[in-house]
């Protein structure tokens, strides 16, 4: 015969607990809640994941809208490529080129592209990059755009890109050249 292990020979005694109606009730009234929470928790945790798997999904295919009607496009850029090398006609070529240019510019503004307005505004740092200051004598027209470098665009009013502009300056007066010279000297 085999021995029985000591730590199963010494069991201790469960013991009856006797508890009245109301501390059962509450006791499976909280039984009850603590169920409740963690359902309620599991569901929180499965929403959270599926969120996160929606949010992969959309940014994987977030473009798509946008690469579908960019498809007509290309193919629009593909037949003036093919009329480039058998048309003699450049004025044609040239209409084509500009269809084209229109209707990229349409699906921009469908998908809510706007162009940054420059010249004549006045210079606004969050909607135009300076690269130039150019000399005015028009005090009316100090601190605004007076030529456009490259074209900026927001989307849904939020900068994409900032407009490249010159702004105007107001001309400082001219001194005479020997009062320069001193004032060279001194510094």
């Amino acid at each position: 015969m085999i021995p029985k292990p000591a730590h199963d020979a010494v069991k201790p005694a469960a013991k009856a607990v006797t508890v009245s109606a109301q501390e059962y009730d509450r006791l499976l009234g909280h039984a009850k809640q603590a169920e409740q929470y963690l359902r309620q928790l599991a569901d929180v945790d499965n929403t959270r994941k599926r969120l996160q798997r929606e949010k992969e999904e959309f940014s994987r295919f977030a473009a798509e809208s946008v690469i579908r009607h960019l498809l007509p496009i290309i193919d629009s850029l593909s037949q003036a490529l093919v009329a480039v090398d058998t048309q003699a006609d450049p004025k044609t070529i040239i209409q084509g080129v500009h269809l084209i240019y229109r209707q990229l510019l349409g699906l921009l503004e469908r998908e809510g592209v706007a162009r940054i307005t420059t010249i004549g505004e006045p210079f606004d740092p969050h909607r135009h990059e300076a690269v130039a200051q150019v000399d005015t004598d028009e005090p009316k027209a100090d601190g605004t755009v007076v030529e456009e470098v490259q074209v900026g665009y927001t989307m849904h009013g939020k900068v994409l890109r900032p407009a490249m502009v010159k702004v105007a300056k107001k001309s400082s007066p001219q001194t005479e050249p020997s009062q320069q010279q001193g004032e060279r000297k001194e510094g």
